[in-house]
């Protein structure tokens, strides 16, 4: 028969199995299963046949047992799960296909296989595509459903580790299952749920789309064609978020990623949107198909947000912004601030000069006494970008320290009469709350000369009088450095 051959033919050409390759194949009853069911059999593959009773319909015992002997026709092996998800809370459509993917994966690792197929037709990725275009999805959810999908990352099913899912039937329609049934003698069972206008994709399928054919009869044909262009760019992009994902994303500890802005904010705004999905479905594989208006005010806020302003991204995780970087995490974490300077030690500490003083998460201070030369005098009369101060001798007086926050302590910045909070400087520079309590003081005596990082004191400045400067640089942790 001719659709032996085209799924054959798909199979070799999406390279989804090797000849003889063992599998488990889900059997609903209906039209779609057991035409792969048939193919994969005839095709010379040891199928071993899985159904799943969610038990929500008063036949579905009598369906159970109707797979069970279509396979015992066939020769082969079958495993019956039954289910119950009346009552737990979500979307039944959704709580049925998690708990059926669930004994799919789980009835494969017992028998040591490693691949799964299902009955997915063209039909149902006219469906999957449209349903993604209503609820606003970008390349990689219009391409619709891919003949091959690594499950790895699949969250909730930890048995899916390792595992393939194929859909061999994504060029078969629903009308060639059907013929293709009866030319073999099969009769599925009809499942009448897909009748239940309540589901959305029943609605697609018997309402919306029909409405479309009126004005474009071929256009399941074109939503297909749709979903291969879209497939196409979608591969593109991601190549593209490989290339660029080593120096824009790093890790920031366990569940922790961190986003450099200035680099995120180059690239153009299409793999913005790519490289924000990819760390959170790395974070959240719950959240990879997040809607689009979510993935906009995500980028929004890494372009305009102030440092320590956060986002909660439907209530899964959690967006801190830290100037240079955006941490994605769990709501609420707490942070190891490995993208602020932060002490090791809460007790003072003289400061070696010329040396270098190590702070948390790989963060130094270098130290060093130098003449001032008249060609570097302009340059260090004015403060520089927070990184590097240059202190005059003569002004420091007592031997230098470095300390964290107490109670009362001021600073006269830089060109500026009075002296502020240095509390208030660390609130009106965005350091998160937890974060200012190891935050690195500069000090001589009582005196504050550089709240590290941010601003550095008008008393210990170099000016035309100067002749001999203590220079200090704060140094981020190697692999770091922008």
């Amino acid at each position: 028969m001719e659709i032996y051959q085209r799924v054959a033919d798909f199979i070799s050409r999406e390279r989804l199995l090797e000849p003889g390759q063992q599998l488990i194949v889900g059997v609903s009853g209906g039209p779609d299963s057991l035409c792969l069911l048939d193919c994969l059999y005839r095709l010379g593959y040891q199928v071993l046949v899985a159904h799943l009773d969610h038990q929500l319909r008063p036949d579905s015992t009598e369906e159970a047992r109707f797979v069970q002997q279509v396979a015992q026709s066939y020769g082969l092996e079958s495993l019956v799960g039954r289910a119950d998800i009346v009552g737990s809370s979500g979307s039944l459509e959704e709580k049925a296909r998690f708990t059926r993917y669930r004994f799919l994966a789980r009835s494969a690792k017992e028998r040591g296989f490693h691949h799964i197929a299902t009955g997915h037709t063209a039909d149902d990725q006219v469906e999957t595509i449209l349903m993604h275009f209503l609820r606003g999805a970008g390349p990689s959810g219009l391409r619709g459903m891919l003949p091959l999908t690594r499950m790895d990352d699949w969250v909730g099913i930890p048995e899916a580790e390792g595992m393939i899912l194929i859909r061999p039937l994504l060029e078969i329609t629903r009308d060639q299952t059907q013929a293709h049934c009866a030319a073999i003698g099969l009769e599925p069972k009809e499942d009448m749920s897909n009748l239940d206008m309540s589901f959305t994709r029943n609605r697609l399928r018997h309402q919306l789309i029909p409405l479309l054919e009126t004005y474009n009869p071929g256009i399941r044909r074109v939503l297909r064609r749709t979903g291969k262009v879209m497939a196409g760019e979608a591969e593109l992009v991601a190549h593209l978020v490989t290339d660029r994902w080593a120096s824009i994303i790093h890790s920031r500890g366990e569940s922790v990623l961190a986003l450099d802005v200035p680099l995120f904010l180059e690239q153009p705004v299409a793999l913005q949107r790519a490289l924000l999905r990819e760390v959170i479905a790395r974070l959240r594989p719950s959240l990879r198909d997040i809607g689009f208006e979510i993935i906009e005010d995500a980028i929004k806020f890494i372009a305009k947000s102030k440092r320590g302003n956060r986002l909660t991204i439907v209530g899964e995780l959690e967006m801190l912004h830290c100037a240079e970087e955006v941490l994605l995490q769990d709501p609420g974490a707490s942070i190891e601030f490995q993208h602020y300077p932060q002490l090791l030690s809460v007790k003072e500490e003289t400061i070696s000069v010329p040396g270098q003083f190590q702070l948390a998460y790989g963060w130094t201070l270098e130290t060093a006494s130098t003449q001032l030369a008249s060609t570097t005098r302009a340059e260090l009369m004015t403060e520089t970008s927070g990184r590097v101060v240059a202190f005059d001798e003569r002004s420091i007086g007592a031997p230098l320290s470095l300390r964290p926050l107490v109670p009362g302590d001021r600073i006269r910045l830089l060109g500026m009469e009075g002296r502020t909070k240095v509390s208030d400087l660390l609130v009106n520079h965005h350091i998160p709350k937890p974060a200012r309590s190891r935050w690195p003081l500069v000090v001589s005596g009582d005196h504050v000369l550089w709240v590290v990082g941010l601003r550095m004191s008008h008393d210990a400045r170099i000016t035309e009088a100067t002749q001999k400067v203590t220079v200090i640089r704060l140094k981020r942790p190697q692999g770091s450095d922008k």
